[in-house]
């Protein structure tokens, strides 16, 4: 009968909107409407002030639904705390409810609520136990003497003071976990309810409050009195909840809450003690309607956390070094250096001879100043004599040619005067690579057109290491070289005098760290093989 009137409102509604949009539409093509912009202003002003009082009435506000069980405790209960269970009558003293509230924060303490409840609670006694207990039998004989159990129908509007006790606590103590949060709640409401009291066993009436005059004669088919006409009980609210928060808008609550009336007919058995009462357990969700709270309502620990965190956030920012190479990203030139490479103060790769060429990609790292290099650092040697352009000072000497430290050309006069370019190896090999190959061809060329000539190949290795070990691999390198020489220039071996310097013969002293030269490529000179013409 409701749903049909409510239809019928419904169908009213639409046809009277209809009619108006007809007609209106009708009234566009005989009339010209004139629109004041002024009014028009107004209207929009009056529209946004609307909105902005809706928005500001529903900041910091939650919207929660809760789904449970209630728990009663009055004169028919069959245990002090336990619920109990009725397998003949499948009834269970747990019945269902569902509540909907919304709250209102109004600062980091304290909240209002409004909440709508609806739903059962009930309870069963199996037999009378006690001399002071007597079964509430209005008619007599009604009662059947197996037990009695009752079952209400409730709808409750309350209004609630919530308390947050881990903000309220947060004043003293810093919170555990802030996605955790507890609640205290008090206050009060009206509960409508019907209740009907029957026989165990055979579910017989025996009485009600809220059903109609007669209800006893109705047999299982008991009809309540409508929501007006049903009685009504003041009731005070007492329960603690906790929420757990999962995103900025959604939360889960866990929820307890006790209600009392002062009556004794919730359970249809009046003894006059008006203490009936029951529980509300259930777990829910809650939705926040506004996005983002105000900033007043931060806790004093909160704000100083706050203030720690961006402390500690621009430590961090101020901290952060992406390539580890010492120099923080914010004033780091070059943030992507390689690792294990040595940088300067601006965190840019050591060029040591100044080439444009960082020295952990140079070749040659130690080139003259000024001098133009390749990519990989290496000086420039148009005439192929092994004296780099920027100090040569025969531009075009003939391949081959023997020179002197300067590029000259010095012919047969060669004792001690010739110049014969080093080679250089990685750490702890002596494997010849690509770097050194021009070098060679040159050194080739010259034994070739001076072929009464005889070369010393002497080893040499840094200070890293034992002795023995050093003289060993500096022989190594010696030997390589040698092989190297003969094997691809078709130069008889016979014509290379083999030594050995291991680390005795350093070119360069390891430095102070504070230096400006780094060991790193100190070694890298002392790892080389010397070339004198042998005489």
């Amino acid at each position: 009968m409701f749903f049909n009137k409510n239809l019928t409102i419904i169908l009213v509604l639409f046809c009277f909107f209809s009619a108006y949009s007809q007609s209106e539409n009708e009234s566009k093509e005989h009339f010209e409407i004139q629109i004041n912009n002024r009014d028009t202003n107004i209207l929009k002003y009056n529209v946004s002030f609307q909105n902005l009082q809706i928005k500001k009435m529903l900041a910091n506000s939650d919207f929660n639904i809760l789904i449970g069980g209630t728990q009663a405790f009055g004169d028919i209960r069959n245990r002090d705390f336990l619920p109990s269970y009725d397998e003949e009558m499948n009834f269970f003293d747990i019945q269902p409810s569902i509540e909907i509230s919304i709250t209102k924060h109004l600062n980091h303490i304290l909240a209002i609520q409004t909440s709508f409840i609806t739903g059962k609670f009930g309870g069963l006694k199996r037999e009378k136990i006690g001399e002071d207990y007597e079964v509430y039998e209005p008619y007599p004989g009604f009662y059947e003497g197996n037990g009695e159990y009752f079952i209400t129908n409730f709808k409750e509007l309350d209004f609630q003071i919530i308390l947050n006790l881990t903000n309220a606590l947060s004043l003293f103590t810093t919170p555990y976990n802030n996605k955790y949060s507890f609640y205290l709640k008090t206050g009060i409401g009206i509960n409508t309810f019907n209740s009907i009291n029957r026989n165990l066993g055979s579910g017989n009436y025996i009485y009600s409050y809220g059903y109609k005059e007669g209800v006893y004669l109705q047999n299982s088919n008991f009809e309540k009195l409508d929501l007006r006409s049903s009685p009504r009980e003041s009731t005070y609210i007492l329960g603690l909840f906790s929420k757990y928060e999962i995103n900025e808008k959604l939360s889960l609550i866990f929820d307890l809450t006790k209600r009392k009336a002062y009556t004794d007919l919730w359970d249809s058995h009046n003894n006059n003690a008006k203490d009936d009462n029951f529980n509300f357990y259930a777990v829910g969700f809650s939705y926040k309607i506004s996005s983002k709270p105000d900033d007043k309502w931060i806790t004093p620990l909160d704000e100083i956390q706050n203030s720690l965190n961006t402390t500690k956030a621009k430590i961090n920012w101020l901290n952060q070094d992406t390539d580890s190479d010492g120099v923080s990203d914010v004033y780091d030139k070059e943030i992507n250096t390689p690792l294990g490479v040595s940088v300067d103060g601006s965190g840019k790769a050591l060029d040591v001879d100044m080439d444009n060429v960082p020295d952990y990609l140079d070749k040659e790292p130690f080139s003259n100043k000024g001098a133009i290099v390749d990519k990989y650092g290496v000086e420039f040697d148009s005439d192929f004599d092994g004296v780099p352009d920027s100090k040569d000072l025969e531009a075009k000497t003939l391949v081959g040619s023997i020179v002197n430290e300067y590029g000259i050309s010095i012919g047969s006069n060669y004792n001690n005067l010739a110049f014969i370019p080093s080679i250089y190896f990685e750490k702890s090999s002596s494997y010849i690579n690509s770097s050194n190959a021009s070098k060679l061809a040159n050194i080739a060329i010259m034994m070739h057109n001076n072929d009464n000539i005889k070369l010393i190949v002497i080893g040499n290795a840094d200070n890293n290491g034992t002795s023995k070990n050093n003289y060993q691999i500096a022989l190594k390198r010696a030997q390589e070289t040698a092989s190297y020489l003969s094997s691809n220039f078709n130069i008889d071996i016979k014509r290379f005098v083999i030594q050995s310097n291991g680390d005795k013969n350093n070119i360069i002293k390891k430095l102070s760290d504070k230096q400006e030269i780094k060991t790193k490529f100190i070694d890298e000179i002392n790892r080389r093989v010397d070339f004198k013409i042998f005489d």
